[in-house]
This record gives C-alpha cells, structure tokens and sequence, in this order.
C-alpha cells in the first residue's frame, strides 16, 4: 500500500525578510510605471453580452405543461396536491426524474446562437419552414398560475458542431437555437412518462442464461467458469462471459407501456418474439443492518427471470416483455441480446485452469504417462509462523506428489512443465461439423473439485492435429507443440 504524501507545511518568514521583499516590490511597481509612460492607453474591454433567455421564470409558479410532438399524442401535465398528475390519467404515477428536467428546463433554458436578432425580425417575411418551426418537432405551452402564458416551438437541428435546434418563444423577439440536451427532455413521447421499476440484476450471482429464437445459447455457472450446454458443450472464455454479465447488469428501459395483460402483444412483435432470455439467479443471502445497527441477514431464494425481445420501435429502440409489462428499450443498452454470437464466448485455450484451482493433471501418450496431484499447502516463514500478505491474508505454496510416489516433488519443475502444457493454443478452426476419428495422440485429464477437462488431440493432417476437448473438436494445433510437452518431469 503506497504511503499518502502529506502536505509540505511552509515556514513563517523572518521580520527582516519580510521587509526585504516588501522593498523588492515597491522597486518593481516604480520600474513598471515608468515603462508605461508615454504608452498609449489600451483600447477598453467590450462589455460580455448578456444571454438571451428563452425561458425563464420561477417553476413552482408553473400550473400546467402541454407538450405537443409533432408526431405522437400530446400530454398535458397539471399541478396537483402532491406533484404534477397526467390529464386524464390521474392513476398513472409519473417519472419525478423527467418531469423535474422539464420544469427545469422550462425555468431556465437560455439561447446558444441568434439566427436572427430582434431587430433583424419580422415575422412575415421569415419562412418558418426553412427551420422546421411551421410544423415544429415539439410544441411546447407553459401556463403559470397568473394566467400567463409562453409558447414554444422547437424546429430542426441547426448545423452547429454542438448539436442545437432552432427555437422561437413567444415574447421574444427574434430566431434563436438552444442546446438540444436541454431540449431533448420534451422530445420523450407519452409511454415514457409513466413511472416504472428499473431492472435491478447482479449479474454476477446469475446460475445460468437461457436464450432461444434467432439465437440458441445455454450456458451455466461452475466455480471453475461457465460452460456452454447449447447449441453444443464447450468450456466459456472469462472475458466474454464477462463482457455478457456487464451488458445484463447495465440493462435499462426508456419506458413502460402498460400491463401485458392490457395490451395487445402481436403488435409489438411479442406474441412470437425475435429472442426469449431466461435468467437464473443463485439463492444468496442479503447482509445489512436495522436501524439500531445489528447485523441481520434475509435470505433469497432462486429468482426466474423471463425477457422477451420483439419488433423494432423504429427509433433505434426494441420493444419487450419484461416481467410481466412491456416495454421500449434503446438497442444502445438492449441490442446486446440480438448481436449475441455463441461462437464469440467459446474458449479456445482448454488447459486455462489456475494452479490453486487444481487437484489433478495427467498426460497419455505413446510411452508416456504421468498424473500429479496437487494441493495447497499454508506457507511458513524462516521463523516457523504461517505466512500472510499485507492484508493479513494467508499465502499458500504449491505442494506436487506425483502419482506412485510416496513424497512430494519439485514444484517448480511441475510449475515449467504446466505453463508449456497451459500455452496450447490453436491455430485454425476446423471445418464446420467435423469429427474426429481413431486413437487419439495424446490426452490431458484436468480435475479438481468442481469439474474434470479431457483435452485430446487426434491427427488432423500432416502437421496440425485436432484438439478434442469433452469429445467436442473445434480447433486445430501444430503437432509441434505436443513435443514440447512429452518430457514430464
């Protein structure tokens, strides 16, 4: 653990070099002055213009919101007792984040350019279709308690190199654009105001993935890695199960449709879904604290989830069925599932097993067979103590019998021969829907508590074998490296 720096603290000047410097000083302030004679005077500072706001005013004096898109149903939001309620859907518990970004916006939302300025204005010889404000994308009518009211209309997007759209607000003068991250919270369509529960996964106590329809993937969990058992069994690479488990735990709705039961699922594509996802969630105990501060613990039972994906929204987006309620999803956070490549997760370097997640290795070959067990041991210091990191933790050592022997060995000397064995790599794929034949060339059993690997190699052509791997072969190696191996020690 690196030490902290700590702050340097500074000396208290002496009286007599106080006043030395305090000399230096009025010397410098003098020299410069005189320099400065005779100099013109420098032209002044132009005055910092000030912003033009769009829109401005106190929001909690706001009464009413109507946003009307142009393609889409218009919403009107009114104030209520606890909060602003959807005309006409008083039921319907509104997203506080997005209606908080609305009136915030509505509060203060202040030009990036003038397109034309309040003296350049006139509204009848300006064509408002040139900036998609006759038929704008969004209106907007804020409606204040004193009866007042501001419209505004938001156009097309400007070509700015910072995204903007051209506005015109009633009241003030003049052709505007603002930044379309502020302006965007009013291009959300109605679905997206309805309040829902985020999908709150951890990926990391998942047991196994389900995905069947355009993609066909099983794969489980074992202490020692994930396997595949769909569309064939193969061992899983830990960066791509990775990346998967991510890509599950960020996932995120844009917005919630309604009850599946309420809704017609054929007309998002979810009667016959494009891909069915099923999660499984290990039983895990969650830990916390009462309010008085002891420690208590609830257990979990295994949790089922059930993810449906269907058509297109037409906006980069998908629709699905989510436990039980449809929803609307970017392909941005979602699209993961349709680009799913089982082929992309298969691990292509079988012998991948750590050291201490090891209890047995053996080769077979042609006049050669050897088998190690292998166990962990606690480490001793000189001084006769256990050994610890500086967490406290234990260290281990690699302690290696080989098999018919009665003592241990030279560890290292196993530890050599494991990394040229664990250095199998392919070369190539094999054609689609090979399968290998006759005796193998040589076989390495890997076990330990969870799982036991064969890795085989059968002959594949004059210098490349096939590489076998619980009977599936997909990849092929040098005969080369089979060479390397054959000196046990």
């Amino acid at each position: 653990m690196e030490n902290v720096p700590r702050k340097k603290s500074r000396r208290a000047l002496k009286k007599q070099t106080v006043l030395a410097l305090l000399a230096i000083a009025a010397v410098a302030i003098a020299v410069a002055a005189h320099a400065l004679q005779g100099q013109p005077e420098l032209p002044g500072l132009e005055p910092w213009p000030e912003p033009v706001m769009l829109l401005t005013g106190d929001k909690e004096s706001i009464s009413s919101l109507t946003v009307a898109p142009r393609e889409g149903a218009a919403c009107l939001l009114v104030r209520g007792e606890g909060g602003f309620l959807l005309a006409g859907g008083e039921n319907m518990p509104l997203r506080e984040s997005i209606v908080n970004e609305m009136l915030a916006v509505a509060e203060y939302l202040q030009a990036e350019n003038t397109i034309l300025a309040p003296e350049e204005w006139d509204a009848d010889k300006v064509n408002l279709a040139d900036f998609g404000l006759d038929n704008p994308w969004v209106r907007l009518e804020i409606a204040y308690e004193n009866g007042s009211r501001v419209e505004a209309r938001f156009g097309n997007e400007a070509p700015n190199e910072t995204p903007q759209r051209y506005c015109l607000v009633s009241g003030v003068p003049g052709l505007y654009t603002a930044l379309t991250a502020e302006t965007d919270v009013f291009f959300y369509d109605l679905d997206a105001l309805r309040a829902f529960d985020q999908p709150e996964l951890d990926a990391s106590l998942l047991d196994r993935i389900d995905v069947s329809g355009s993609v066909t993937l099983g794969m489980y969990y074992t202490p020692s890695g994930w396997y595949m058992d769909a569309p064939r069994h193969y061992p899983l690479r830990a960066a791509g199960v990775e990346a998967l488990l991510n890509h599950i735990s960020a996932m995120a709705f844009d917005s919630c449709l309604g009850e599946a039961d309420d809704l017609d699922l054929s007309a998002y594509g979810l009667a016959e879904p494009a891909l069915t996802v099923r999660l499984t969630q290990a039983a895990t105990v969650i830990s916390g604290e009462t309010t008085e501060g002891e420690p208590v613990s609830v257990p979990v039972a295994e949790t089922e989830y059930s993810l449906l994906l269907g058509d297109e929204t037409g906006r980069s987006g998908v629709y699905l069925l989510w436990e039980g309620r449809v929803f609307k999803a970017s392909n941005f956070l979602l699209g993961f599932w349709k680009e799913l490549n089982p082929e992309d997760l298969l691990l292509q370097s079988p012998i991948n097993f750590p050291i201490n997640d090891l209890t047995r290795v053996s080769l077979q070959a042609p006049g050669v067979e050897a088998a190690y067990h292998i166990t962990m041991v606690e480490s001793v210091t000189p001084d006769n103590r256990i050994a610890t990191d500086e967490y406290g933790r234990i260290l281990y050592d690699c302690e290696v019998t080989r098999e018919g022997e009665n003592s241990p060995m030279d560890a290292q000397a196993f530890l050599d021969w494991y990394v040229a064995l664990a250095a199998l790599s392919p070369d190539g794929r094999l054609p689609k829907g090979y399968q290998v034949s006759g005796e193998p060339r040589a076989a390495v059993l890997l076990s330990n508590d969870h799982v036991n690997r064969t890795v085989a190699l059968y002959p594949y052509d004059a210098l490349h074998d096939a590489i076998s791997v619980d009977g599936e072969a997909l990849w092929f190696v040098s005969r080369s490296w089979l060479d390397g191996v054959l000196d046990t020690p």
